[in-house]
């Protein structure tokens, strides 16, 4: 029942970079403890990075109301501040607990805000304009009797049933079936309410670990068959499905049958990664039409260090022909700043100005790359780059990716933590960013999709992210999300036809059900301009 506030004080200073990041020191501290079953050992907001200057600062880091009683030594302030080249210095750090039925909302927190999150926003208008202009066509629908005469005066309704725009979800295999130990159990209302609501408010799915090389390989057909099974369930009901990951180039993620072998034998290394590249598409790649062939490869970075940059270069041939018909994602912690998958683990002697890292590489070797992926978690609301800040400067970001890269954009991993699942305050500012974050994004060209990773707490690895809680009640910005997909980005119109017998309206991208005359037919609004004829009796 206590809550733990960390207060600390903090400084630093980045040293000069090969290729600059655009910002300061930074350094991600969080609440950690092995015991009381958290995701990752995870206590509080993992992805809280604090971002230093070179004065010193006060900072927090906070939980919310504690499940469990932890013994002495069993928990822990964790920090990372590895992200760059930089001095960090920390001081003043004290551990407060603060017992059940204490005024929570008095307890130090940051200012949960951010550059445009008010309603009246300059930006905001902007970015409606945009959608406007890159998400939606005109339809003229001409309506004619059997004769072929006009059909003035005929009710006509338009119902859209799915965007062209891909808004995928994270699901657990084991959550669809029922089967999940590691988290929480599930009954038969709660399989059912996973699957119904991952089909009804979602077109695309990513299956959370199904597919990762170190999960599949233990029980291999059991493993396959679940997921196999899974796959198909969505598939038959016209949803897109994404595949995650081919390649996560770290022992660490290595099957632990394999790492003692592969760690010494580079060559018998490349030779696996190349039959599991094609075991993945034999196995599943009539499903899968989207692959992340590589993961975090600025973090993570064994394979390309005992087999070579090439290495990448096969990685991706092989997965185009294991997956010839499937769009070829690098996915990536973040896109920045200002350029940040041009960062990382890439050979430093190898980097120059006209090749910045890992995406340079791949593209001037013209590997077979489609899409960039941000994993995004925590949300995108705002970054400086080149001279603009908040959302235009994430455009403007948007912006040079694709002029130096050429390739469409999507957030695969979007959620949004939170540390203090019971302040009201910070719920909000979690709506508020989930909802920008993806207004930002929709609204420009390059990007194709928007996946969230999870969606229901009681099988997520931050469950306050979750837009549903365990029981399956909405948080606020689960509804954001349904409000904007499901009616602010939504076309259902009842129209009547002119003398002509033609009705005309924009629309959302996406698949559309027409009516007329008690005769109902598809259409699939995919072009700027369409026009479309029908006949009714």
């Amino acid at each position: 029942g206590d809550s733990l506030l960390v207060v600390f004080w903090a400084r630093g200073v980045k040293v000069p970079q090969v290729v600059d990041d655009g910002e300061g020191a930074v350094l991600q501290l969080y609440v950690r403890s092995g015991i009381g079953g958290y995701e990752k050992g995870r206590v509080s907001n993992f992805y809280d990075a604090k971002k230093l200057t070179e004065e010193w600062q006060r900072y927090y880091v906070k939980t919310g109301p504690l499940a469990h009683d932890f013994p002495v030594g069993k928990l822990q302030l964790e920090g990372m501040i590895g992200h760059k080249a930089q001095t960090v210095e920390i001081g003043g750090l004290a551990w407060m607990a603060f017992p059940k039925g204490s005024a929570l909302q008095h307890m130090p927190s940051p200012s949960w805000t951010y550059e445009g999150r008010a309603p009246d926003a300059p930006w905001r208008a902007e970015a409606a304009q945009r959608i406007e202009q890159h998400r939606k066509g005109t339809v003229q629908v001409v309506v004619r009797g059997k004769g072929g005469e006009a059909a003035a005066g005929v009710p006509v309704a338009i119902r859209m049933r799915k965007h062209a725009f891909r808004f995928g979800v994270a699901v657990s295999v084991p959550a669809f079936h029922g089967t999940q130990v590691d988290r929480l159990p599930m009954g038969t209302n709660d399989v059912a309410m996973y699957r119904r609501i991952s089909a009804a408010c979602f077109n695309s799915v990513t299956l959370e670990n199904a597919l990762k090389w170190h999960v599949m390989d233990g029980r291999r057909r059991e493993h396959w068959a679940q997921a196999k099974a899974c796959l198909a369930h969505y598939a038959e009901q016209g949803i897109a499905l994404r595949g995650h990951v081919m390649i996560w180039p770290s022992f660490f993620r290595t099957p632990a049958r394999l790492r003692p072998q592969v760690e010494q034998d580079p060559a018998l290394l490349e030779r696996t990664l190349l039959d599991h590249l094609a075991e993945l598409g034999e196995q599943f790649g009539s499903w899968v039409t989207d692959w992340d062939v590589t993961n975090e490869t600025k973090v993570n970075r064994d394979f390309m260090d005992h087999l070579g940059p090439s290495s990448m270069l096969a990685w991706y041939r092989a997965a185009r022909q294991a997956a010839p018909a499937a769009k070829l994602t690098l996915n990536e912690t973040n896109f920045g700043p200002p350029g940040g998958m041009e960062l990382g683990s890439f050979p430093t002697n190898l980097l120059s100005d006209a090749c910045r890292g890992w995406v340079d590489y791949l593209v001037q070797h013209e590997a077979p790359l489609d899409l960039l992926g941000d994993q995004a978690h925590g949300g995108r609301v705002g970054l400086s780059f080149n001279g603009k800040t908040g959302p235009e400067g994430l455009w403007e970001q948007f912006d040079y990716l694709v002029a130096r890269y050429g390739k469409k954009l999507q957030y695969t991993e979007l959620d949004v933590n939170i540390g203090g699942s019971s302040d009201r305050a910070q719920r909000l500012y979690q709506a508020d960013v989930l909802r920008d974050s993806m207004i930002i994004a929709f609204a420009h060209p390059a990007f194709e999709a928007i996946t969230q990773w999870g969606f229901w707490a009681g099988s997520h690895y931050a469950p306050a992210a979750a837009l549903w809680a365990e029981d399956w009640t909405i948080h606020p910005h689960g509804q954001a999300y349904l409000d904007l997909v499901f009616r602010d980005w939504w076309t259902d119109l009842d129209l009547t036809t002119d003398p002509h017998g033609r009705v005309a309206f924009r629309g959302f991208f996406g698949d559309y059900e027409v009516s007329a005359g008690g005769v109902a037919q598809p259409l699939r609004l995919a072009e700027a301009e369409h026009t479309w004829a029908m006949e009714a009796p």
